[in-house]
């Protein structure tokens, strides 16, 4: 009875195995049953992170379009990335097989209008703030990092800052976090400043209306530009021209501000400061056809009836480019941070290049991931170099380096960072030419060994001890960068204010252009301008005037 029982009982484990789907096994069940969950299981562990890869990947990429996007509109703000995952056991060593794996962390660029491919070191964008600057230095910069790094709000989207060849500057402009007066101490709350003019325009009288960041973290900024505009109105003592000023809150109100500028039959506006409290406040000035001076440094922001004062920083890298030219440099190269200033003046570079007949010869971009890890930027200056290291027990071959000439498109946290290693790889300021910009007129740039003979344009400096001796009789403290703007601007708006307004456009498009406190300029029919610069060269730790600016454009 046994035998038959057993028989019945395995052919019903055959029968049911086989309803199942199953095939019997080729061993003892439970070895077989522990091979398939184990094997099992790293697929489905695969399976979670290629679903969470791309889903990183889809988050990535609409940052990306949400960061040009608002980088189109005059706004800077920098959307979350992921964290960078660094691996400690990366280090640089001669004929280290890990430096290979460099190409996992470049990507090449489209190229535009025909410049060189940049190539990019990718990582996330985030500057690091001037702690160790005193107030002169950051005041002094101030006008270039802010169009770049402007407050990181979103704006209403009444008004869109113009397009242009150049959309990256629009990151307002010019512009990475960068350390504004405002991060070294919180600002006292200010009051707006009290009405100085009647409710009623007097006849004969002309007025100027100030769009400025009275209150808010640019305050400081404001109260110097407000004091360089007062000193001018204060040098002429003219009766008939009245100065108001109207709050824009770093850029939240600029069509306020226009609009309060109109209500109080303001002549000319001049301001503000930011891209895009411009694009607001010209929209009301257009439609008042008032003619406005505009503080900003945004090439993007210039149109007719209203005028760019600012110091664009593409006419001093023009300025470099002539002189090394001329100095007989071919062999050009760009090395830039991942910032809209860094972008801005790297397209610029490569335009200019091309149209000179000397293309770059390399272009790389160095984004936060590599500035941050001291492998991952050795690596990535190593392959930018070519630097072969010398075999053990021959003779070093002398060779000029790969380039003749560098252009830093980045500020001067990105020089600091990036001149040691430059030098550390054969490519050091004793044998290639560095090209940097007007922040590099710091302490810390021009006591820095690595940047030593490093060139940078500068803003005219011929008048600085009468302009001081000015400032100083009427204020306490001394004048910034902006201040000589603003008093320029003042001056102007007067000068017009004994003219016809039929023939105003007409003098501010002289030919002959003007020399003042800021330099001598000129302003083009739409709305750009022509600045004189002069060209300096660190030597022994001060920028010496290697080239004086010119007093005519």
């Amino acid at each position: 009875m046994r035998q038959p029982f057993y028989q019945w009982l395995v052919i019903c484990l055959f029968l049911g195995l086989a309803a199942c789907g199953g095939t019997v096994p080729s061993g003892p069940a439970s070895i077989s049953g522990e091979s398939t969950d184990e094997a099992a299981a790293p697929v489905a562990k695969g399976d979670a992170k290629l679903a969470s890869a791309g889903s990183e990947t889809s988050a990535e990429d609409q940052g990306t379009a949400d960061e040009v996007e608002l980088a189109m509109a005059g706004s800077s703000v920098t959307p979350p990335q992921p964290k960078p995952r660094t691996d400690p056991s990366l280090v640089i060593k001669p004929g280290d097989a890990s430096a290979e794996e460099s190409e996992s962390v470049t990507k090449k660029l489209a190229p535009e209008d025909g410049a060189t491919t940049l190539n990019v070191v990718e990582a996330e964008t985030t500057e690091k703030p001037f702690t160790e600057q005193n107030t002169d230095d950051v005041i002094n910069n101030i006008i270039w990092k802010i169009q770049s790094e402007v407050a990181r709000k979103p704006k209403e989207p009444e008004a869109k800052v113009p397009e242009g060849q150049d959309p990256s500057l629009a990151d307002d402009a010019l512009e990475a976090a960068f350390a504004l007066l405002a991060q070294k101490a919180k600002p006292a709350a200010t009051d707006l400043p009290k009405r100085e003019w009647s409710a009623k325009k007097a006849e004969g009288v002309t007025r100027i209306a100030l769009l400025l960041p009275i209150t808010g973290v640019y305050q400081q900024m404001g109260e110097e530009l407000r004091k360089g505009a007062e000193l001018a109105l204060f040098a002429t003592r003219n009766p008939t021209v009245e100065l108001m000023v109207f709050d824009t809150m770093g850029g939240q109100r600029g069509r306020r501000a226009a609009e309060g500028a109109v209500a109080a039959q303001s002549d000319i506006i001049i301001g503000p400061l930011f891209s895009g409290a411009v694009a607001e406040a010209r929209t009301i000035a257009d439609a008042a056809n008032i003619p406005m001076l505009l503080l900003s440094n945004n090439a993007l922001v210039a149109s007719r009836g209203s005028w760019l004062m600012g110091y664009l920083p593409e006419q001093q890298l023009d300025l470099l480019l002539g002189y090394a030219i001329a100095d007989g440099r071919q062999r050009f190269a760009i090395i830039a941070e991942d910032s809209a200033f860094g972008k801005r003046l790297a397209s610029h570079a490569q335009r200019r290049l091309v149209q000179s007949g000397l293309p770059a010869k390399d272009s790389m971009v160095l984004l936060e991931q590599a500035l941050k890890s001291e492998d991952l930027l050795k690596r990535a200056i190593r392959k930018f170099s070519r630097y072969m290291p010398p075999v053990e027990g021959e003779a070093v071959p002398e060779k000029p380096p790969v380039f003749d000439a560098l252009i830093f498109a980045g500020g001067a946290e990105f020089a600091l960072r990036t001149a040691p290693v430059l030098a550390y790889y054969d490519l050091g300021s004793d044998a290639v030419m560095y090209l940097g910009n007007a922040q590099w007129n710091q302490r810390r740039i021009l006591s820095e060994p690595s940047l030593q003979n490093g060139l940078f344009a500068f803003r005219p400096s011929n008048t600085d001890d009468q302009f001081v001796a000015k400032w100083t009789a009427v204020w306490p403290d001394r004048p910034g960068l902006l201040s000589r703007l603003s008093f320029d601007a003042v001056a102007l708006a007067e000068v017009l204010a004994g003219k016809d307004r039929s023939s105003w456009q007409r003098e501010l498009l002289s030919s002959v252009g003007f020399n003042g406190f800021s330099g001598a300029f000129r302003f083009l029919p739409g709305g750009s301008n022509v600045r004189a610069f002069e060209l300096r060269q660190i030597i022994d730790g001060t920028g010496k005037l290697l080239q004086p600016a010119p007093d005519k454009i």
